[in-house]
């Protein structure tokens, strides 16, 4: 999906994160090839690739088939360096998941119907005789809550976060005692929200959650302030954008998605083309390949149209195109990380709508109200106008990224127009039903209703991703290989 470039640079900056922050040390076993490729969706090539730079670099061994061992430990000071240098992004991290983190993992607690495994984990976690190792437990008995979700976008991004927070949850580097982790504190937790699981108590596992989620927060900020900042002679790693949602976003997505919003918001109102390719290659600072794809994307979904040695010329209205130019097994693919980004967006707006809407001014909301009655009647264009809004507004720069980043992943959906829908198929898309659900939206906005304005506009959340959902399934997807429905009798709003 993403230039071989990209894709194993990703991989070899990942795994060197990983051992600067202490998440691998010397001797541990990088996961097998096969498992890289499938944690970082990359092919067996790019993974062969990364084992090699990292052998000649001597920071791993490996031998005929046998796992890649860490042959390099980063000196206590460069660590503690490395992430006081870091500490404005681990706690940016921290501050914009805090309204995430508890209710995803509460929904997929309410769906885990083993608890065997987590247990093994406590059970792991509570006999490690080293804080490392415990809390390698720790990460992993947290990380299991999302898989119900079977949603791959979100896995990615749990990866990353555990990686890129990883010199804050681990104690290694041999701090005063009183910044060590509550093991007692976060076992006795645990074995309550066990409990709560069993009785199906999605409120308290949430508010369980809650609690564990913060006393991470409070002590990596204490663990953070307390080290040294005497680091100024280490060299700080290049940092790329801690949400791995990236890895699941091809550039072209981006530059396809840009292209559309100047072409919805008449930047080109007056020429009929979109600018030449080789002018897309400069603005973009793109590669050929990529501004071909991109223009590529527009003209399946309806938005341009190419003639050869003519140009891109723009449609005032928008048609599907009858043949797709992109590969049918790619659409597919996107299609999924496409209910994978509408699945997170239904189950975060609320908390990160709550974090916002509440604390707008009386002018701000008629603003708003404003900017939706004039709205185009597309379901398209109403989610676009609800996610610009929201961050707008986003209270942290990660958040705000989220959201910028899932919102590339959502230009996919045009796809879904291809398929032919029944007479009796319910369409969220219909104008009436647009206008309906704009009306009541700019009414609870202009009456500074916002608590009715979050749970309307989360309801359309829901009811976009179930209706995506099911046509996708309608039409020949494999229940297996789609992020999971929302139970029916679970109260998400």
């Amino acid at each position: 999906m993403q230039s071989a470039t990209t894709l194993y640079d990703y991989l070899y900056q990942s795994i060197l994160t990983q051992i600067r922050c202490g998440a691998l040390r010397r001797g541990d076993h990088l996961p097998s090839q096969t498992e890289l490729c499938r944690q970082y969706n990359v092919g067996i090539t790019t993974v062969r690739r990364v084992y090699r730079m990292l052998q000649a670099e001597g920071i791993v061994s490996s031998g005929a088939r046998t796992k890649a061992v860490i042959q390099c430990d980063l000196p206590q000071e460069k660590s503690a360096g490395l992430a006081v240098m870091r500490k404005a992004i681990i706690l940016d991290m921290f501050c914009s998941l805090a309204p995430l983190y508890p209710g995803l993992q509460a929904w997929g607690a309410m769906q885990m119907k083993d608890l065997n495994p987590l247990r093994e984990l406590l059970e792991q976690f509570a006999k490690s005789e080293e804080q490392r190792g415990q809390l390698h437990a720790y990460s992993q008995l947290l990380d299991s809550l999302f898989l119900p979700m079977h949603n791959q976008v979100l896995m990615d991004w749990a990866q990353e976060v555990s990686h890129s927070t990883y010199i804050p949850l681990y104690a290694t580097l041999q701090l005063d005692a009183r910044y060590a982790l509550p093991f007692e504190q976060f076992q006795a937790l645990i074995q309550e929200l066990f409990k709560a699981m069993e009785a199906g108590r999605r409120s308290q596992c949430e508010d369980l959650l809650r609690q564990i989620y913060y006393k991470g927060w409070t002590r990596a900020e204490k663990i953070l302030n307390a080290l040294t900042e005497d680091c100024a002679e280490v060299k700080a790693p290049a940092e790329y954008t801690w949400a791995a949602l990236n890895s699941r976003t091809p550039k072209y997505t981006a530059v396809a998605r840009s292209l559309s919003n100047r072409i919805r918001s008449q930047e080109f109102a007056f020429q009929p083309y979109i600018p030449s390719i080789p002018q897309l290659m400069q603005e973009y600072d793109a590669s050929l390949a990529t501004i071909r794809s991109a223009v590529a994307l527009l003209n399946d979904i309806g938005l341009i149209q190419t003639a050869p040695k003519k140009g891109s010329v723009i449609l005032r209205r928008p048609v599907p195109a009858k043949t797709m130019k992109l590969e049918i097994a790619l659409v597919r693919e996107n299609i999924v990380y496409f209910l994978d980004a509408l699945q997170l967006l239904a189950l975060c707006w609320s908390p990160l709508a709550k974090t916002v809407y509440p604390f707008l001014s009386k002018a701000e909301c008629e603003q708003y109200a404003q900017r939706l009655a004039v709205l185009g009647l597309t379901s398209d264009s109403l989610l676009s106008e609800l996610l610009w809004q929201l961050g707008e507004k986003a209270v942290y720069p990660g958040q705000r990224s989220l959201l910028e980043q899932l919102k590339n992943l959502l230009i996919w959906g045009y796809y879904l127009k291809h398929l032919p829908l029944d007479a009796d198929y319910p369409d969220l898309t219909q104008p009436e039903r647009i206008a309906a659900i704009l009306n009541q939206l700019v009414q609870a906005l202009n009456m500074q209703r916002t608590d009715l304005f979050i749970e309307l506009s989360q309801a359309l959340f829901f009811q976009a991703y179930a209706l995506a959902r099911s046509l996708v399934l309608y039409y020949g997807g494999q229940e297996s290989e789609l992020p999971a429905a929302f139970p029916t009798g679970l109260r998400l709003i």
